[in-house]
């Protein structure tokens, strides 16, 4: 019983490995992101045709956490006010960007997965360790789903680093589930 328990935790500690290497690619590609939403023409490293352009989905309304927003308002049309978060000024818009916002999300489970040996990190035990990026990665998958609903039903044109970005967040899901607590 002893050897199955230490197999499960050399397993679990592999997987937390590749876990951290998924985390941090997809940190990386964030921050390419971020770049992209604040460059001043959009980049051709991620243009492949009009149905492919990261910058059209990066530099659209949907790019921001006031996305939503827009969406409700222009187009659903629902009789809600339109907030507009991202003219008040520069530092907002950067803080209220979806790419930031994903890299800040992947440090924080990033933070948590190396931190497990610890009894406490942050304010998270550590019993309720991988509960809590099993939790936080099964939000940043259904908002990723929105937003590659967002691309494919009303700008028709997908971001390729967006969908890697997806990707990862899908395959660090499913790791959790397979890492034992």
């Amino acid at each position: 019983m002893a050897r199955k328990k230490s197999k499960n935790s050399k397993m679990s500690n592999i997987y937390r490995k590749i876990l951290s290497g998924l985390l941090i690619s997809g940190m990386l590609v964030s921050m390419f992101l971020v770049y992209e939403h604040f460059s001043y023409a959009a980049s051709e490293f991620c243009s492949f045709g009009s149905n492919l352009d990261c910058g059209v989905v990066n530099k659209s309304p949907y790019a921001n956490l006031d996305g939503i927003s827009y969406l409700l308002t222009i187009d659903l049309k629902l009789p809600l006010p339109l907030i507009d978060m991202s003219g008040i000024n520069i530092l907002f818009d950067f803080l209220t960007t979806n790419a930031f916002l994903g890299f800040i999300t992947l440090l924080f489970i990033l933070l948590i997965n190396i931190n497990n040996k610890k009894d406490r990190f942050l304010f998270t035990k550590k019993r309720d360790n991988i509960n809590w990026i099993r939790g936080v990665l099964i939000f940043g998958v259904f908002y990723g789903g929105y937003l590659f609903l967002i691309q494919h039903f009303i700008l028709k044109t997908y971001c390729v680093f967006c969908i890697i970005l997806d990707a990862i967040m899908i395959v660090s899901l499913i790791l959790s589930f397979i890492i034992k607590k």
